[in-house]
């Protein structure tokens, strides 16, 4: 069988991160978009196994394909990627490459690329808990991913990690002045950092990061990381690093990670501005 990734950088990491887990990894081929190579690269030494995976130029000019967005489905350029998908798969099947059935990451807008391509794809998560649905495909025991190498330790240094592709995810700046604030009475260093450029306003110990790399050792330096329903999170999933996950209460908690399910450690946006939840707890 195969699995194509061709989502954002999110679905991507959870899709490797499970599958490097798989005691019978090797009989599903992964096909990803080139534009995600990049975070591979940089995450391929951290992961638990090796997995075989063939990067190919989809001809994506933005952070997942445009047939499962909302804002680019209705621009020329969603047909290239679509045919540029379509043109690898009949390729694949006639020299006998792939075999067996195709698979994508989700049941949402999937319509497109089957009606595009003339196959029936079917979908790795439909609906709930988005790693343990990877977790049953791959073969995968969820506690091999709720389990953390490190344990409880104390926590000293704290990293915030505002950004989301999704700007409803963005953490706001009176939110990251009260985590400063109470995480500044126990004596405990806070950093916020941003992707390439420091906000207008931003206070406290900032940094700026450029690329998967600087983002990586960040994650690996701190003992808490606390950020969005995006990326940094499940970075720290894969390296084994206790966050907290904040989000806006109207989004769904699918793609939560295990830890975060598993220890609470997640927080709407709303409970935080009304100083609610573990800011009084003081956890």
């Amino acid at each position: 069988m195969t699995l194509f990734l061709l989502r954002a950088y999110g679905d991507f990491l959870i899709a490797v991160n499970v599958a490097s887990r798989s005691t019978n990894r090797e009989s599903i081929f992964l096909i990803a978009s080139k534009h995600l190579e990049p975070l591979y690269e940089v995450i391929a030494p951290e992961l638990p196994g090796a997995i075989q995976i063939r990067f190919v130029d989809f001809s994506l000019d933005k952070q997942l394909m445009r047939c499962f967005t909302n804002r680019f489905l209705l621009h020329p350029h969603t047909l290239t990627e679509l045919y540029s998908l379509r043109r690898l798969i009949r390729k694949g099947f006639a020299s006998g490459e792939m075999s067996g059935e195709l698979y994508l990451e989700q049941q949402k807008r999937i319509f497109f690329p089957r009606f595009f391509c003339g196959m029936h794809f079917r979908p790795v998560v439909t609906r709930g808990k988005v790693y343990e649905a990877y977790a049953r495909f791959f073969s995968v025991p969820m506690h091999q991913l709720e389990t953390f190498e490190r344990g409880q330790q104390e926590i000293q240094n704290i990293l915030i990690v505002p950004d989301s592709r999704q700007p409803i995810k963005v953490i706001r700046s009176e939110i990251i002045q009260q985590l400063q604030d109470h995480y500044a009475r126990s004596a405990q260093l806070v950093t916020v950092a941003y992707f390439k450029q420091i906000p207008n306003g931003a206070n406290g110990h900032v940094v700026v990061y450029e690329n998967f790399h600087e983002l990586i050792q960040l994650i690996k330096a701190t003992d808490l990381l606390i950020g969005g329903d995006s990326l940094p999170v499940h970075l720290a999933q894969l390296l084994g690093i206790p966050h907290h996950i904040l989000y806006p209460g109207t989004k769904s908690t699918d793609f939560f990670t295990p830890y975060a399910l598993q220890h609470r450690t997640y927080h709407c946006f709303e409970d935080l501005r009304s100083g609610t939840n573990f800011l009084i707890n003081g956890h």
